[in-house]
């Protein structure tokens, strides 16, 4: 297993579009987090219902765009490349091959999104001035990991439909309208309200966050969990179809 890990490693990150995607991620989340802070940073500090991980983290609806970018290129870039015929002849199990490319995945943007993540806090809250919170805010350590986690794990999610859709255009064509149109529409809707909270995206979203809403039917740790089990879920998905399928 370490030897088909260390050929991911070496494909995922000899490929100059991984390291764009994930400067485009650190470029979204920091730099739309600060001027969101500075544009109305102390108007929404001062609202009753201010939530400071909510604000702070404002980019990370943003650098979805680059996680999902990424985990296509990493899964569904391989059979536009017409590369994954060779990799599956250098790793007949197919297993084993999908849990390298999903290991190396979310390690990238595990450690991408969490130093973003630490940055992002202390350069919002520097920009926020007197207003500001820390790490030694109750709840925001929590915050802060979950705005590593959440990217994190929704980067697994889209290196598993990658896998079972197998076409970049295709994978991308389903991704970004369900997270940023069908998702996002769904939780206004009175009636589905409740039930829109439990999209992966949607859940992972109530970890970062400081105070719940009336429509949050569950708490931050709980929506880590339900995010997971979207990931586990997607990535068995993805095992099953690729055990199935011819490549």
């Amino acid at each position: 297993m370490t030897a088909v890990l260390r050929a991911e490693w070496i494909k995922a990150t000899t490929l100059r579009s991984t390291w764009l995607t994930l400067l485009g991620y650190v470029v979204a989340v920091a730099g739309i987090g600060v001027g969101v802070v500075a544009s109305v940073g102390d108007v929404e500090a001062a609202q009753p219902d201010y939530d400071p991980g909510t604000i702070a983290f404002y980019g990370l609806n943003f650098g979805h765009v680059a996680v999902i970018v990424l985990a296509v290129l990493l899964t569904a870039g391989e059979y536009a490349r017409k590369t994954v015929h060779t990799s599956l002849v250098a790793v007949p199990r197919r297993g084993a091959f999908l849990a390298a490319k999903l290991t190396v995945g979310a390690v990238l943007v595990l450690v991408t999104a969490a130093a973003t993540a630490l940055a992002t806090l202390l350069l919002t809250q520097a920009v926020l001035g007197a207003p500001g919170v820390s790490l030694a805010t109750p709840g925001m350590l929590r915050a802060t990991v979950a705005a590593a986690l959440y990217p994190t794990l929704l980067a697994v999610v889209c290196m598993a439909v990658g896998m079972l859709v197998r076409d970049q255009a295709g994978a991308l064509a389903l991704l970004v309208p369900f997270f940023f149109l069908l998702s996002p529409l769904l939780e206004l809707v009175p009636v589905l309200q409740r039930a829109a909270v439990f999209l992966p995206d949607r859940a992972g979203a109530v970890a970062v966050r400081l105070h719940s809403r009336p429509i949050d039917v569950f708490g931050p740790v709980a929506g880590l969990g339900i995010l997971a089990l979207w990931a586990a879920a997607a990535a068995l998905l993805a095992w099953w179809a690729l055990r199935r399928r011819d490549a």
